[in-house]
């Protein structure tokens, strides 16, 4: 279990972040609330030069809030600043919190770009999930990222043999608490019923969302989600030589190496359409679509 929080710092460790690039940054001394326009910084992180950099128009990021500098007063490291700036949100940050100085790449894009790229694996990927429901009359209630059921198994009178049982997948249905519930066909009551659905991806409400239990994207996923990421932040950035370079001499450990006549951004997207087919190609061999006779599926 990981969250959202780790794949981000993947992506700054193995695309963004060059070895030699120490961004200039020091700590909060003493936490702040999201109201909080006065705030101080530790003693004897940043070095004159870097200090220099706070100057009036500035800006400091904590966590993924960026805030403007308005006013410096260095001999007793107190900062005046706009909170929420460039459409972030004004949070509380804790004593200690690291606290860079104009960022190349903000969290907060970096976390938007995360999101986007995780809600666009579906429909061209899904989630897979395993799960056990009682039949009954009525029906039975199932995660509301659910989609399709992909196969149904059911233990037989006698008990020593599993059918295909028939099941209707009822979407936007009110009397369900997750809006999504399967209904039964064919199946007596009160019988134990394998399900396996296919769910699109769920985007991340914060950094602290599990990539896998809440966000249901696999580990063979996390890639495909980081490469997407970094395509668009390249798209959306002015990035430096340097830093394209970097990343060119990744894609070529990972034996994709970019043409020297390509755009940076175009590879990645190569590279993240590669992933995508060879996902898909295991999907397709491991959960063959069901048959479907009016509605109702049937494991194939």
């Amino acid at each position: 279990m990981a969250a959202v929080s780790t794949l981000i710092d993947r992506i700054y460790r193995d695309f963004l972040n060059k070895p030699d690039d120490l961004s200039a940054f020091s700590r909060l001394d003493g936490a702040i609330d999201n109201t909080t326009t006065t705030i101080i910084y530790e003693d004897g992180l940043l070095s004159s030069e870097e200090e220099n950099l706070l100057a009036g128009g500035a800006l400091i990021e904590i966590n993924q809030e960026l805030m403007l500098v308005t006013n410096i007063v260095s001999s007793t490291r107190t900062l005046t600043v706009a909170r929420a700036y460039a459409g972030t949100t004004a949070a509380s940050h804790g004593d200690k919190t690291n606290m860079f100085i104009n960022p190349t790449f903000p969290r907060k894009s970096v976390y938007d770009a995360v999101s986007d790229n995780i809600s666009r694996l579906y429909p061209t990927l899904y989630n897979v999930t395993t799960t056990n429901v009682t039949s009954n009359s009525t029906y039975q209630e199932v995660p509301a990222s659910t989609v399709e059921v992909l196969t149904s198994y059911v233990q037989n009178a006698t008990g020593n043999q599993y059918t295909s049982a028939g099941i209707e997948l009822l979407r936007d249905f009110p009397p369900s608490s997750t809006n999504t519930a399967v209904q039964f066909y064919n199946t007596s009551n009160g019988k134990t019923v394998h399900l396996v659905v296919k769910r699109k991806f769920v985007r991340p409400t914060d950094e602290s969302s599990d990539i896998e239990s809440v966000c249901l994207v696999a580990a063979e996923y996390e890639q495909i989600v980081m490469v997407g990421a970094v395509a668009d932040i390249m798209g959306a950035t002015d990035v430096d030589a340097s830093t394209q370079e970097f990343i060119t001499e990744k894609l070529a450990a990972e034996s994709y190496p970019v043409g020297s006549g390509e755009r940076l951004r175009n590879a990645l997207l190569r590279l993240r359409s590669l992933l995508i087919d060879e996902a898909r190609g295991n999907l397709r061999s491991l959960y063959p679509a069901p048959v479907s006779i009016m509605n109702i599926n049937y494991s194939a």
